[in-house]
């Protein structure tokens, strides 16, 4: 019974998690889309291969027609570049094309060589050097070269992604009142409201596609939740001027600290994303579900 108790509880506050996670993750997406952030971040992360220098080569690289061809409108920058396509905007910076004669490997060397810019310089000199004389391989070596600085950039990305949801998760926590320790609190005493949401979580995760779960817009709102789990009754979540309900801000000074930590709790839970609750959502079911394990039967001895 009890530890029934505390797997319902888990799988509420775990679902209020996820609720509140795609919420702040569609927040996210709308800064992002706002301020161009994937386009911004894509770029820093060229111009730090390429360098600043006399000769922009970041500035001519985006103004190549491969990569203007890829942005989503005339004078906008693209969020998203192929390393095939970087490595033929590259060289053709580096050592513009001639209409009479098909580039080399040793005119692509001498014009890297003029190259200002010293670590730009060797660093393309060594993957030039390295191809042997084919230069195939050299612009597959500037595609690897591309490919592994995407991978830091997108860890860039994901780090300044998590301070927005962060912050918008702190705002939208502090506005609905999502305090951890208060739901926990009501989920425990409160019988009919955990098998409400443990219901509700089950529906959820067992009717849908996790992929078209967690992208579908507008399928997995807070406020729609809390209207279906509970028509009659308060979900735990939500502020009350209502002076005797435990959701109304408190007055003493030790109280205000306790509901300050259970908003910064449930700030931090959202962080984690809404695949990971989802995840963590539908183990705690399949778990709940599978219940204790028959016990096993002893062998009986067949002689007295």
């Amino acid at each position: 019974m009890f530890g029934s108790q505390v797997l319902e509880v888990v799988i509420g506050l775990t679902l209020i998690y996820l609720a509140l996670s795609i919420g702040c993750s569609g927040i996210k997406e709308v800064i992002a889309a706002l301020f161009s952030l994937r386009a911004k971040t894509l770029e820093k992360g060229v111009r730090n291969m390429l360098k600043n220098g006399p000769n922009d080569y970041t500035t001519q690289l985006f103004a190549h027609p491969l990569v203007q061809a890829t942005a989503p409108d005339e004078g906008q920058k693209p969020a998203y570049i192929s390393a095939r396509m970087f490595s033929a905007a590259l060289f053709d910076v580096v050592c513009p094309a001639d209409p009479t004669q098909p580039r080399t490997i040793q005119s692509l060397r001498a014009s890297v060589s003029q190259i200002p810019d010293t670590k730009l310089r060797t660093t393309l000199l060594n993957m030039i050097d390295s191809a042997n004389g084919d230069i195939d391989a050299a612009r597959l070596k500037v595609e690897h070269w591309f490919d592994d600085t995407m991978a830091r950039v997108s860890g860039w990305y994901k780090r300044m992604a998590q301070k927005i949801i962060f912050v918008a998760g702190l705002l939208l926590c502090a506005a609905v009142n999502a305090d951890t320790l208060m739901i926990v609190k009501e989920l425990w005493s409160d019988q009919a409201l955990r098998s409400a949401m443990v219901a509700q979580a089950g529906q959820k995760v067992h009717s849908a596609n996790p992929a078209d779960y967690l992208n579908q817009e507008g399928s997995f709102q807070l406020q729609k939740i809390a209207g279906e789990i509970r028509e009659a009754n308060t979900p735990p979540i939500g502020w009350s001027r209502d002076s005797k309900d435990i959701r109304t801000w408190p007055g003493a000074l030790g109280e205000q600290a306790l509901k300050v930590l259970g908003i910064l709790l449930t700030s931090f839970a959202i962080v984690m994303g809404a695949p990971f609750w989802f995840d963590m959502l539908n183990n705690i079911i399949n778990l709940r579900s599978s219940g204790n394990p028959p016990p096993v039967r002893g062998v009986e001895a067949s002689t007295k």
